[in-house]
């Protein structure tokens, strides 16, 4: 038996993170989760597999634009012409509050309704599988679901478990928390998660864990994204991850003694040689006083917005400076006294007092509550201190 795990799709989402980004960007951007869910049912049908699980989110809001439900119903139509199933949970982002308001999925897809559900079918092989699963209604589930999963029968040769939430006490989350053990009891061979962007493995046999998305959409989803092609292999279902997203976001770090009139030139060429597109969050190490002024500024970052090209294979959306050894030089005070007062200072309730309170935008609030902003803006004001420290000998302004 053979069949694909994936979840998260999330589409329709835009890209997050990206201040500054030129209209040749803009449409790759917008196509890249479109790319993936491509790449997916190529593989699938290569691969000649005997179905398709989504574990939920497919897309990224309960009323999704045209575009990306005629975008998912079209790959799931190459899927029926090649006569593969395609099983779908329904998730926290595009939960159902009306069945009548489901785009029209074409007849080899299967939804899961509110309440656990199991449904059998007959591999290529003749091998009966059941497959069993639910969808969310609401938003917020705080009830563990897993009970309501029946326990494996003999019957059956496999028993695949599709389930949205993540892990945790039974009534403190919001996503239909669970907990491993209660999984284990089910027998079954293969759970197959959604919810968590992140691939993770909470037991290998059998086989509890998340695919991830399939397509990082904002910088704290880096690496690879793709899915799991499961084979079985003995009694075993094993999974194998297939990368498919078109753009990766990573963190690199350039250590460079160039001044400002050559340095982006020098850093590009760094990137030259890329096979797939990345979205670059970039670790600049220089003790050059005027580059240093430059990204603190955002000056430099807009030198190599203007400087991108259609032809790259990258795109650099942030700039961090470090000097050598990753350490910016501090006031001449207590380094113990300056590590006490920055963590004093950037904390939630400071940035509320300092403004905050006044702000009833809630995305803004997220923006600057979280704990990668506080460090961002902790890094910054120690590379100030630092060129307010080195600038009159170097006349920065």
């Amino acid at each position: 038996m053979k069949f694909i795990h994936a979840g998260d799709l999330h589409l329709g989402n835009p890209f997050g993170g990206l201040s500054m980004t030129p209209d040749w960007l803009t449409d790759q951007l917008q196509a890249a989760t479109e790319t993936a869910v491509h790449r997916l049912v190529d593989d699938a049908i290569t691969a000649a597999v005997d179905f398709v699980v989504l574990a939920g989110d497919l897309f990224d809001t309960t009323t999704p634009d045209a575009r990306a439900q005629l975008d998912l119903v079209r790959e799931l139509e190459r899927l029926a012409t090649e006569n593969i199933p395609v099983y779908v949970g329904f998730g926290n982002h595009d939960y159902v509050l009306d069945w009548q308001r489901v785009p029209t999925f074409p007849k080899n897809v299967t939804l899961f309704p509110k309440d656990v559900t199991t449904y059998h079918m007959q591999t290529k092989n003749h091998e009966s599988v059941a497959i069993s699963g639910f969808s969310y209604t609401q938003r917020h589930i705080t009830t563990d679901q897993v009970a309501e999963f029946p326990i494996k029968s003999t019957q059956d040769d496999w028993h695949i478990g599709i389930y949205h939430g993540s892990m945790g006490e039974v009534g403190s989350g919001n996503y239909a928390p669970f907990n491993l053990q209660a999984m284990q009891q089910k027998h079954y061979d293969y759970w197959a998660l959604g919810h968590i962007h992140v691939r993770e493995t909470l037991q290998k046999k059998p086989f509890i864990g998340y695919s991830g998305s399939i397509q990082g959409l904002d910088k704290t989803e880096t690496g690879a994204k793709g899915y799991y092609m499961v084979e079985s292999e003995g009694n075993e279902l094993v999974p194998t991850f297939t990368p498919v997203a078109p753009i990766t976001w990573v963190t690199a770090e350039v250590r460079t003694e160039r001044d400002l009139s050559t340095v982006v030139q020098y850093v590009r060429g760094q990137f030259a040689m890329k096979d797939e597109f990345e979205l670059i969050s970039l670790n600049l190490i220089t003790e050059d006083p005027n580059v240093l002024s430059a990204i603190v500024n955002q000056q430099l970052l807009a030198q190599f917005v203007a400087a991108a090209q259609t032809t790259d294979m990258f795109f650099i959306y942030e700039i961090q400076a470090q000097t050598q050894e990753q350490h910016l030089p501090l006031p001449a005070v207590d380094e113990r006294y300056w590590s006490e007062t920055i963590g004093d200072v950037f904390t939630r309730e400071q940035l509320q007092k300092m403004g905050l309170k006044q702000v009833t935008d809630v995305d803004v609030l997220d923006h600057f509550l979280n704990a990668q902003t506080l460090q961002a803006l902790q890094e910054a004001v120690k590379t100030q201190l630092h060129l307010s420290q080195i600038g009159d000998e170097y006349h920065v302004d």
